[in-house]
């Protein structure tokens, strides 16, 4: 596999992949669900300290705000729980992917407090279609997945590329998804104070 740049997968992505794949075969249906909703009350529980003032803050030149990181988290899951609708119902699903950077614009002007509900309600409605009776293997999705690799410099850079997963390793990045944001907005959290 190689990356958006036709450049060999880094070790990194390679292992994230292993990670998926293996934890898709140990882990049960619940016990994903389970592991998504302690990420998203995780990722909840560090935005609800934060102000409406300090969400549109920009502490790091060049890098998100918490309000546009909470906006893309909301618009990711709520479009990654319709994939994995259309998964789970032995569906390949329909469109583009989910892509990386994906951002409604309501970061700007929408009320912080909406952009928190935005955000319960998608997060609410993944783990909600891993409560039902699942456990249809097949179709897959094509996937848009972001790895933070090391450099030689020492410094660190995304790799972005595309990656076909069956339902269980698309949940499960789902999570990966939460807790790498988690750790995001924390960080902007301490950089703000």
């Amino acid at each position: 596999m190689t990356d958006v740049n036709d450049e060999p997968l880094s070790p990194e992505a390679i292992r994230m992949l292993e990670y998926m794949r293996s934890r898709a075969v140990e882990l049960s249906a619940n016990e994903i669900r389970e592991r998504i909703r302690a990420a998203a009350q995780e990722l909840e529980k560090v935005i609800d300290s934060v102000s409406e003032a300090d969400a549109r803050r920009r502490p790091i030149p060049g890098k998100w705000t918490i309000a546009e990181v909470v906006d893309h988290i909301a618009q990711t899951q709520i479009r990654g729980a319709d994939e994995l609708r259309h998964l789970l119902a032995g569906r390949r699903p329909q469109g583009p992917p989910v892509y990386e950077a994906l951002r409604s614009g309501a970061s700007a002007w929408a009320p912080w407090r909406e952009l928190v509900d935005g955000l319960r309600s998608a997060n609410e409605e993944m783990v909600g279609l891993l409560a039902t009776d699942v456990g249809v293997d097949g179709p897959t999705v094509r996937t848009i997945l972001v790895v933070l690799r090391a450099l030689p410099d020492g410094s660190s850079a995304s790799q972005i590329f595309a990656g076909e997963l069956n339902w269980k390793e698309y949940a499960i990045l789902q999570r990966l998804h939460l807790l790498d944001h988690r750790t995001q907005i924390r960080n902007l959290v301490k950089a703000l104070a």
